[in-house]
């Protein structure tokens, strides 16, 4: 006798989903701590970037990662397309941030690994950016110019996700923010194996933060976090394809593919303007945009004195406004709604920076 999982109600289905994948996270996240206490494998301050009081271990992002992988395998039997090829470049990415976390990798030679995995899943699972739809006054684009600005925008994002991995529960508290609206969009579309898999990340997710967030006893690492951020993207452009197919069935909610687009560069936005705005601004000083400092909206919200569960909330608000603005403006030209994220971002940096600077002063 063989048990149908089409015949299980899908809110069951999602409702065991989240519950398994924080629970086999929350397991394997309890077994990385007791392995990395008892070998000695700590992250250790170095009161710049690496500012907690004591040596923390690190390699939490293997219980996201776990916990994905088991829920996701299930719902690979609902249609998911050619996932396979996107677990693959997950596989690839998480042996590259173990990898990292322990011995230090090269970042020429982490950048050439983003560069191969996001191919993989552009090329070969065919999830890639086909049009633009007016953003910048650019519409379709041809097939070879769609998988270079696909693996483009998937390299640049998995790094900018990375970036921002740098305090108490911040990647985990935007993970779930970020895929609650993705799984939302792919439940109203009724498209189970994408929900299924959304729920996944999100309980795996849930399962570290109750062990990351402030004072976090574990870090995620680059373990965790480019595995994350192309998995984010990877979901992102996967609603844009499906809603080309099926947007009948939310337009009541999404009413264009245009206000699809809006909504994803709503959620993908603010690690990227982060990440540009660092990225200039090591540039204008001559300095390597890859080296590692402070310049970080974390950092400067750390140093003008919010703590860290107070930061991570700043942030994690700034970008639930940035998504609802998005949603508000999908039937506006992407180039005003894009200009209202921008300066929506830009006024909370500015308040912050302001602080950072009277409370540097003082000091």
């Amino acid at each position: 006798m063989t048990f149908d999982l089409t015949s299980v109600p899908h809110y069951i289905l999602y409702l065991i989903a989240l519950v398994a994948s924080a629970g086999i996270s929350m397991y394997a996240v309890r077994k990385v701590m007791f392995i990395m206490r008892r070998r000695g494998i700590y992250d250790t301050p170095d009161n710049t970037r690496k500012i907690h009081a004591e040596e923390i271990p690190t390699l939490g992002g293997i219980g996201i990662f776990i916990g994905y992988m088991v829920v996701t395998t299930f719902f690979m039997y609902f249609g998911v397309g050619a996932w396979h090829y996107v677990i693959a470049s997950s596989i690839l990415l998480f042996f590259t941030g173990v990898y990292d976390d322990l011995m230090n990798m090269r970042p020429s030679k982490k950048l050439l690994v983003q560069l191969i995995a996001s191919f993989i899943a552009i090329y070969f699972a065919d999830i890639r950016i086909t049009s633009l739809y007016g953003l910048f006054g650019v519409g379709d684009i041809s097939s070879w110019a769609s998988i270079v600005l696909s693996v483009f925008c998937c390299t640049l994002f998995i790094n900018a996700f990375n970036f921002i991995d740098g305090i108490d529960g911040l990647a985990c508290g935007l993970t779930i923010i970020y895929v609650s609206v993705l799984g939302f969009l792919f439940a109203a579309m009724s498209s189970v194996g994408m929900t299924g898999i959304a729920c996944g990340i999100i309980g795996a997710a849930c399962g570290l933060l109750y062990f990351n967030i402030a004072p976090a006893k574990i870090y995620m690492g680059d373990t965790g976090s480019m595995f994350l951020g192309f998995t984010i993207f990877i979901l992102c452009l996967s609603f844009i394809n499906q809603y080309a197919k099926d947007g009948e069935q939310i337009a009541a909610t999404v009413h264009s593919i245009q206000g699809a687009v809006s909504i994803v560069i709503g959620i993908l936005f603010l690690p990227v303007y982060d990440a540009f705005r660092v990225f200039i601004l090591r540039a204008s000083r001559k300095i390597s945009p890859l080296k590692a400092d402070r310049t970080h909206l974390h950092y400067y919200l750390l140093d003008a004195g919010f703590s860290h569960s107070t930061s991570v909330m700043i942030i994690v608000l700034t970008n639930v406004l940035i998504i609802v603005i998005a949603y508000l403006m999908q039937a506006v030209n992407l180039l005003i709604t894009f200009a209202a994220m921008t300066t929506v971002a830009s006024l909370m940096l500015l308040g912050v920076y302001r602080l950072r600077r009277k409370k540097l002063a003082a000091a």
